[in-house]
């Protein structure tokens, strides 16, 4: 790693760390309950902060280990690498399956049962949105996966169109 992606990870970490740290003692030493007065101000924005931090060091671990497998004469972009990408779209298909599964049998959400495309639409946005993009951040996550990997994908493809211009400093 470079002086520069050192001192990024110390302070990525660190925010995950203090992240951690706080939640940890409000869970388990303040025993507060986890529900809508757990994030007040000050642990919203540290909340905030981890978000940015936690993308912030995925982003530079993969592009270290891109780097280093360049370095080291490798394709940056291994097979694993792709593999994870199209395994990426896994959450995907199975809320679309869900979504259509729900449009056929019906979408019962609280005391109303729908059908047909209100049932499909009610059931991709109860889901996809608020389960899988707020309760569990699945979505969020696999989505930046996919733009960094298609965004180091051009990059080498561009290094490998124009050898000249990687290698100029």
């Amino acid at each position: 790693m470079k002086k520069h992606e050192n001192v990024l990870a110390a302070v990525f970490g660190s925010v995950i760390g203090l992240f951690a740290l706080v939640f940890l003692f409000k869970w388990l030493i303040m025993k507060t309950e986890l529900d809508y007065r757990f994030f007040d101000t000050p642990t919203r924005f540290i909340a905030w902060a981890f978000v940015i931090a936690f993308f912030g060091m995925m982003t530079l671990l993969v592009n270290c280990r891109l780097r280093s497998r360049s370095e080291a004469g490798m394709k940056p972009v291994s097979k694993l690498y792709r593999l994870s990408f199209i395994l990426s779209f896994i959450p995907f298909v199975l809320l679309i399956v869900a979504a259509a599964e729900s449009s056929v049998n019906g979408f019962t959400f609280i005391t109303s049962t729908t059908y047909g495309a209100d049932a499909f639409w009610g059931s991709f946005a109860i889901f996809g949105i608020y389960l899988l993009g707020v309760v569990i951040p699945v979505f969020p996550v696999i989505i930046f996966w996919q733009i960094l990997y298609i965004v180091n994908r051009i990059r080498y493809r561009k290094k490998q169109a124009d050898p000249e211009s990687a290698n100029a400093p």
